[in-house]
């Protein structure tokens, strides 16, 4: 399995999976929508980007997407991962670990501080990965819709 930063080649596989992955949490990305996440995550000077994770056989079977941004207590940037997803057919084979450890290790060579993500608490087969690899916060996440 190779495990990289995504590139303009990996499009169509990625948007397949995004897909997928809009289904598994209830949500629809419009096309439109879709697309403008992909050209940021293609361009160099947003703050978005995408590991994925490619088998053997040459098949994308999963994608993380993380924003990197400014954190208040350091001057050193922080990185949030805003979705990891592993296809079904490729689940409980260590695939999620593999991506979080590529990304963590990407994240020192840039001089991150940290990585942080959010779950929901009823996620309990991603939280046994993320309790295995990561720290439970204290803090509960708030939001309103705009």
């Amino acid at each position: 399995m190779e495990i990289r930063l995504a590139g303009t080649a990996d499009r169509d596989a990625w948007r397949s999976l995004w897909y997928a992955y809009c289904a598994d949490q209830g949500l629809n990305s419009s096309e439109q929508a879709t697309d403008r996440i992909w050209r940021r995550i293609e361009r160099p000077d947003e703050p978005i980007n995408a590991l994925i994770a490619v088998s053997a056989t040459g098949v994308t079977i999963g994608f993380a997407t993380f924003v990197i941004h400014p954190y208040t207590l350091s001057d050193r940037p922080v990185c949030f991962l805003a979705d990891l997803y592993v296809d079904d057919s490729s689940r409980r084979q260590g695939i999620g670990q593999a991506m979080l450890t590529n990304l963590a290790s990407y994240g020192r060579g840039q001089g991150w501080l940290r990585i942080y993500w959010n779950t929901d608490r009823s996620n309990y087969h991603a939280r046994a990965l993320y309790d295995k690899i990561g720290k439970l916060s204290p803090y509960l996440t708030y939001y309103f819709d705009l």
